[in-house]
């Protein structure tokens, strides 16, 4: 805004300064003190920061949780692995020992100078016998159930008669040797002594020499476990009508008495074998009463001749291999 001021003839005019010239001044672009973009810039605020500090938190615990989680199963994996390797390193010491003890039968029976009077192969057979079968029959291991068969094929004669087996001598054998061991939950044998009962004479030179023979003799103690496939598959009828004797004998552990005899011929091969085990006097032990033992053989599916898995109605003394008809389970048929 102007006004007209005289002085001295001449006027002058002159301008009042104007408030709204100053603020037009001030917010004009060329001017400003302030960018316009950080007009429009959000503050940061507490409560964002600390939410994010707390989700880096629950990151970092579950990274740690999962480290940890991470670490155990690798450890886990790691004594898994451990045990696997350790089992099967005592799984290939035993074969390896097994082997030798092999290497070195072939050796004496094959090697060692006999005559007919004066033989040590029968004692030899016996005791590599009771040694190969200290712990039943192999059936956790192809290559050491390989070396049990092939012994038994070896030292046995093709007409072999096997605790009352008239036919299928040597198959009816292992059948009975595989079935001790899978009926029981454990099997340990323990001979106490060998000793040859019978041996040829030099003053039976005139006698023909297939008549000669020899008689070995072991004695000893069995331990069994019986399990609940003991009962199913032996004593199927304590299973079905006396419970009160199958909650006792269930998980225990008998010790019966056997007695095993082998009959050679001149050449060293098991032409008769025939075993007896006391199961009465084990069970009476255990039961400690003759009625209860009575009831527990009863009707078990053994014969006279300690065969297992057979009818007891049957009274003919045959393999049980010969009777496909006489199934009791799955694990029967296998074996």
């Amino acid at each position: 805004m102007q006004t007209e001021k005289a002085v001295g003839g001449l006027t002058y005019f002159s301008s009042i300064a104007n408030p709204n010239n100053k603020l037009h001044a001030d917010t004009s672009p060329e001017k400003s003190s302030v960018p316009s973009s950080d007009l429009f810039k959000e503050k940061p605020r507490r409560g964002r920061r600390r939410r994010l500090l707390h989700d880096e938190e629950q990151r970092k615990a579950r990274r740690k949780a999962q480290c940890k989680l991470n670490q155990r199963r690798y450890r886990a994996k790691q004594r898994k692995l451990i045990s696997t390797l350790s089992l099967e390193t005592e799984g290939m010491k035993g074969h390896l020992e097994t082997c030798q003890d092999y290497r070195n039968f072939l050796r004496d029976y094959f090697m060692q100078p006999f005559t007919v009077w004066n033989d040590e192969r029968p004692i030899l057979v016996v005791n590599h016998f009771l040694q190969t079968f200290r712990a039943g029959f192999a059936l956790q291991s192809t290559e050491s159930s390989s070396l049990q068969e092939n012994f038994i094929r070896l030292v046995c004669a093709p007409e072999l008669v096997a605790q009352g087996a008239t036919t299928d001598g040597i198959e009816a054998l292992l059948l009975q040797l595989k079935r001790y061991t899978s009926y029981h939950g454990n099997l340990e044998m323990r001979p106490q002594n060998v000793m040859v009962i019978h041996a040829p004479k030099q003053q039976e030179n005139d006698c023909a020499e297939e008549k000669l023979i020899w008689v070995v003799q072991a004695r000893g103690s069995l331990k069994l476990r019986i399990s609940r496939d003991t009962l199913m598959l032996v004593y199927p009828h304590v299973m079905r009508h006396h419970t009160r004797i199958a909650h006792r004998v269930a998980g225990q552990t008998i010790e019966p008495n056997f007695t095993m005899t082998f009959y050679f011929n001149t050449h060293a091969k098991v032409t008769k074998l025939d075993q007896h085990v006391d199961f009465a006097g084990a069970f009476f032990r255990l039961l400690e009463s003759a009625e209860d033992v009575a009831m527990m053989l009863e009707g078990a599916t053994n014969s006279q001749f300690s065969e297992l898995g057979l009818d007891p109605q049957d009274t003919a003394a045959e393999s049980a291999l010969t009777r496909g008809c006489k199934q009791l389970s799955l694990k029967y048929i296998l074996l």
